[in-house]
């Protein structure tokens, strides 16, 4: 068994291990309660590996069909901004798009990324906004990247998620997003559903592979520093 690294149930059961191609012998364990399914540390790339990966990641913030791939985010987080609110966008990688979206829409944003724009300071910060593309399921460490996460919204703020979420466990073992060797958590609507009741928050689930958390205005946070 494998702990999970969400909510740390040790009764986690192996769900699939690859037996072939680049990822033979992975294992993948599934959690009984908050349906999280996590590939154990043995079988996760180390970080010298993991960004040569990103390094081959070509996203560039003028390619069109890039920028309506982030409107699946972009445009429900813009429904619930006013014009002049401030954000930031996690892991925002080699070719930050989706910050550069808001800055164009009036509603400047920050970035951070462990490797390409790693300004610790700006996690320290409160915004009313904070955004996550295609991240999530890249962190080790889900529950912890969460709550920081949740610490750089201001009371009343949005937190939205970008990744692909896993429906059935039928299909898991034909499922492409599983075979990205930097993908090691596969959050089902249950483990949204899961943070939203842990941390008191409001969740709205879209289609495929956005949700949004809406922190609640009486929540405790950090003092401004926006």
């Amino acid at each position: 068994m494998s702990a999970c690294p969400l909510c740390a149930d040790s009764a986690t059961a192996l769900l699939y291990t690859q037996q072939r191609g680049p990822l033979a012998q992975r294992e993948y364990f599934l959690c009984p309660t908050c349906a999280l399914i996590h590939v154990p540390n043995a079988f996760q790339l180390d970080s010298a590996h993991e960004k040569s990966v990103y390094d081959l990641h070509q996203n560039n913030p003028n390619d069109p069909n890039y920028r309506q791939f982030l409107t699946r985010l972009f445009e429900p987080m813009c429904e619930r901004l006013p014009v002049g609110t401030s954000g930031l966008d996690f892991g925002s990688g080699p070719g930050p798009t989706l910050s550069r979206m808001f800055d164009e829409s009036g509603r400047p944003c920050s970035t951070y990324d462990i490797y390409y724009d790693h300004v610790p300071e700006r996690l320290t910060k409160t915004y009313d906004f904070v955004t996550c593309s295609e991240v999530i399921e890249h962190v080790a460490a889900p529950l912890d990247v969460f709550q920081q996460l949740l610490d750089c919204l201001k009371p009343g703020g949005y937190l939205g998620i970008m990744t692909q979420r896993w429906t059935y466990v039928d299909k898991f073992s034909g499922w492409n997003y599983r075979n990205d060797p930097t993908h090691i958590c596969f959050f089902h609507e249950a483990t949204f559903q899961y943070l939203a009741t842990k941390f008191a928050l409001v969740l709205t689930i879209y289609p495929r592979d956005v949700v949004i958390f809406t922190k609640p205005q009486a929540a405790l946070g950090k003092e401004s520093t926006a």
